[in-house]
């Protein structure tokens, strides 16, 4: 690079020697200092070819000693895959701890050269912590605090006359070389200004698999989660739009993002939230966490995970007699009626007939539909070509309604229910669906005037109110408190404080703690002795259950062996208790969500 400068600038005072009119022409002079310029700029920013950088990390991989040119070469490619080592990258290997080392000891000396330090800098940058081992890890932590601790050598002995465009940055943002890297720009682009997101990217030359931009997701949000909540609730669709173009640390995102919006005073349906994180790629319909299909709920709160499952349970109700059922005029009311009892919805299903499948390939609406419920569905495979169902639960019964006028709705204990409501696949005739017209039905609702009066009748009798009836009759739960993600604090700081409590959940009894003693609303005290025909004594379940977080015991037999059943629940889905109670013989009840021993 000397040579060529040398050679430049030879040739220049040749020129102005067979030219001596040249002299005192400041456009010229301008032209020329702009040229200089930029070839400054790239040669404070120029790295070794690829080659010869790679022999060098082969080199230090096999842990062979390395010269000063090779010193150089490598400090560029330490996050480069090395297709010899199953893309491993030399940080992440232990010849590159004594390396380290090298360098430390040449800042010491104050004989660490800047193009060596500019090329650690862009290691730095390349690092992806998409598929990172820990060993990476902790080597991209420990280059992250040799670059910050060397960064005042770097800057003093550059001076303040020329420098690289790099060094200008650094200096005006010194803490990208620390934990809260892209807290600045994170701030910026909430603020819908891109602009310096841009210029960092091209000054630095930061790639699309950079770390830094999974660090401005979570930044991004946790800025956000500070916001109030008006504030905050315009920003999620931003939010979201970052998350999906930078999904590595998409989960964690999600995790803080869902769990502020729960602790909003009023959180109402937010569609694009719920559309989002439903997706079929993402996190799927929250209904099917309870069939271990989509077990990354098990990652938020109940709390979280109901809200989103009540979001998803109105908006099947409403689309089931919205766009299903007024398809073929036979809303009938059913919306309005159903939507009085919507807080006590715990679970719906629906059920599309071959001629929605058909018209999903034409009409939006419903593909949409379609598509949020992709693997939450089922299908009626004959009956009325035009029909639709849809299940939904209320307390202890399953009720089906169906999109044609004509057909009466089926309200069934869910325990004892004759068909799996878990089904790919249903005839939707007195074989499966509608097998109450024989009897064994708790209540058949025909929707003729006034099947409203006669159905909440019959509703009552069976226990169950409208919402705000029914409210008055449970005392509220404690309100949730939304607690840290431990991953989200050590990127980016606790957002603890940040979000609201929310108003009271709808469940009618707070969750008490694993294996801990029933309170004063459980219905009966426990028994000491174990079900009869259990291969367990009830200390050591006790004891199985206290080892999963959120686990319970819920004993409500009754002295004397009349009636009542041993109840565990598991509202976090651990996998190694839900495996112990199935090896002593309790039973999952898809009506209370929990497992039960039954008495021999």
């Amino acid at each position: 690079m000397l040579s060529t400068l040398s050679q430049q600038l030879a040739s220049a005072v040749s020129r102005l020697v067979e030219n001596p009119e040249l002299l005192g022409k400041p456009e010229l002079v301008e032209k020329a200092a702009n040229e200089a310029a930029v070839l400054f700029q790239k040669s404070a920013r120029a790295l070794p070819s690829k080659e010869d950088a790679h022999s060098a990390a082969i080199a230090l991989v096999q842990a062979k000693a390395l010269d000063e040119r090779q010193l150089h070469l490598i400090a560029g490619v330490l996050c480069d895959p090395l297709p010899e080592y199953k893309g491993e990258i030399p940080l992440g290997r232990e010849p590159f701890w004594p390396l380290l080392d090298i360098y430390r000891a040449q800042a010491d000396s104050d004989d660490l050269h800047r193009l060596t330090w500019y090329g650690l800098l862009c290691s730095y940058f390349k690092f992806n912590p998409g598929s990172a081992q820990a060993a990476e890890i902790s080597g991209w932590e420990a280059l992250r605090e040799f670059l910050r601790t060397t960064w005042p050598l770097i800057d003093r002995n550059t001076g303040t006359n020329l420098f690289p465009d790099w060094v200008k940055v650094l200096r005006k943002d010194p803490d990208l070389l620390g934990e809260k890297a892209a807290a600045r720009y994170a701030l910026e682009y909430l603020r819908g200004n891109e602009d310096p997101t841009r210029a960092l990217v091209q000054d630095l030359a930061i790639p699309e698999s950079s770390w830094f931009w999974q660090a401005l997701v979570l930044a991004a949000v946790e800025r956000a989660a500070r916001a109030p909540d008006e504030q905050f609730k315009g920003i999620v669709p931003k939010l979201l739009g970052l998350i999906h173009s930078r999904p590595v640390y998409r989960d964690e995102a999600l995790i803080a993002l869902l769990t502020r919006y729960h602790g909003c005073k009023e959180r109402p349906i937010h569609a694009e939230l719920r559309d989002y994180v439903v997706r079929k790629d993402v996190w799927r319909n929250p209904k099917l966490k309870a069939a271990g299909l989509a077990t990354t709920w098990n990652r938020v709160s109940d709390d979280v995970w109901r809200m989103v499952l009540n979001w998803v349970n109105e908006s099947n109700l409403r689309d089931f007699f919205g766009i299903l059922a007024s398809r073929n005029h036979a809303e009938e009311g059913r919306l309005e009626f159903w939507t009085k009892y919507l807080n006590q919805i715990s679970w719906t299903r629906l059920i599309f007939g071959p001629e929605t499948m058909r018209l999903a390939r034409r009409n939006r609406e419903i593909s949409d539909l379609i598509a949020r419920e992709e693997g939450a569905y089922a299908q009626l495979l004959v009956g009325t070509r035009e029909s639709d169902a849809f299940m939904m639960q209320i307390g202890e019964y399953i009720i089906v309604e169906f999109s044609i006028t004509g057909n009466a709705a089926y309200v069934y204990p869910s325990e004892g229910l004759r068909f799996e409501r878990h089904a790919p696949t249903y005839a939707g005739n007195t074989n499966d669906l509608k097998y109450g017209f024989n009897g064994g039905a708790k209540a058949r609702i025909v929707h003729k005037a006034p099947w409203e009066q006669e159905a909440a009748a019959d509703l009552k009798r069976l226990g169950i109110y409208p919402d705000t009836a029914a409210q008055a009759k449970h005392t509220p739960a404690a309100p949730f408190v939304a607690k840290p993600n431990p991953s989200f604090n050590a990127n980016l700081g606790s957002t603890a404080g940040s979000a609201r409590p929310p108003s009271a959940t709808l469940s009618p009894r707070p969750v008490p703690s694993a294996g801990a003693a029933p309170s004063s609303q459980d219905p009966k005290p426990r028994l000491a002795d174990a079900p009869r025909g259990a291969p367990f004594k009830m200390a050591v379940l006790a004891e199985a259950v206290k080892r999963s977080d959120g686990a319970y015991i819920d004993d409500r037999r009754k002295a004397g062996g009349t009636g009542g059943r041993l109840w565990v629940e598991n509202p976090k889905q651990n996998l190694q208790l839900e495996k112990v109670l199935k090896q002593w013989g309790f039973v999952w009840a898809e009506s209370r969500q929990a497992f039960y021993f039954p008495e021999k």
